[in-house]
């Protein structure tokens, strides 16, 4: 009985180690991209406004009228006072720095003004040419970016012919060796590239010297490109 036993446990064993050494099928694994040069169509409006004054007070409140005047000529133009956020609010004393070291002098308080906005040629113009209009010259830069909602759309269209580019790609491979491409076994998603650049920035100072219209200036967002990369893998025989 013992022996037969022993006998039983050896063939039970011998079929569990067929079914774990199961032969891997062959695979083609394949890279595909494409990618896209597309126009913003998006513009950021960026207003440096800043006070320097002898306290911290007085530097406050010049820079509240400041913004106060700023946000009068931003409504003029068109804009709700709800489209306009503060960022880099900033506070700290003026040092001037001479032979015998750093010297105190008054208080310097800034902030940015940040308005967002789909691109358009004639409103960029009319913001330059009312900011020309102002007194004291005003700091501002203009800057194009891609909208979450173009951005997404590309990527999906860039994403198909991605695969689809893999997918020739291992075509012209398996008929190069000789063997048949049959079904999908993995799709791996990223890019190797690092991440496009959405944000461009052109600088610009307003004074007298500016076109009253601003018909003059042209505002032409750089063309930024997209990129999406794929890798697909297919089991071959």
């Amino acid at each position: 009985m013992k022996k037969l036993l022993l006998i039983l446990a050896l063939a039970s064993g011998t079929v569990y180690g067929q079914t774990d050494q199961q032969p891997s099928k062959s695979t083609i694994s394949v890279n595909g991209t494409s990618k896209v040069s597309i126009i913003p169509d998006m513009t950021e409006l960026n207003i440096h406004v800043s006070s320097l004054k002898m306290n911290m007070a007085d530097a406050t409140k010049t820079l509240g009228d400041q913004t106060q005047k700023y946000l009068k000529i931003l409504k003029d133009l068109g804009f709700k006072e709800t489209d306009v956020k503060t960022t880099h609010f900033s506070a700290s004393k003026n040092r001037i720095y001479r032979e015998n070291g750093p010297v105190d002098s008054g208080y310097v308080v800034s902030q940015n003004l940040t308005v967002k906005f789909a691109y358009n040629q004639v409103t960029l113009q009319k913001i330059a040419a009312r900011f020309s209009e102002v007194k004291d010259p005003v700091d501002f830069n203009i800057g194009f970016y891609i909208s979450d909602q173009l951005r997404d759309n590309t990527a999906a269209e860039l994403q198909a012919k991605a695969v689809a580019d893999a997918r020739m790609k291992a075509n012209n491979l398996s008929k190069a060796a000789g063997v048949k491409m049959t079904t999908v076994k993995a799709i791996v998603y990223g890019n190797d590239v690092s991440n496009p650049v959405y944000y461009k920035d052109v600088r610009m100072f307003a004074n007298t010297e500016m076109a009253a219209d601003g018909a003059n200036l042209s505002f032409a967002p750089q063309e930024m490109e997209l990129q999406e990369n794929v890798t697909v893998v297919w089991v071959i025989e």
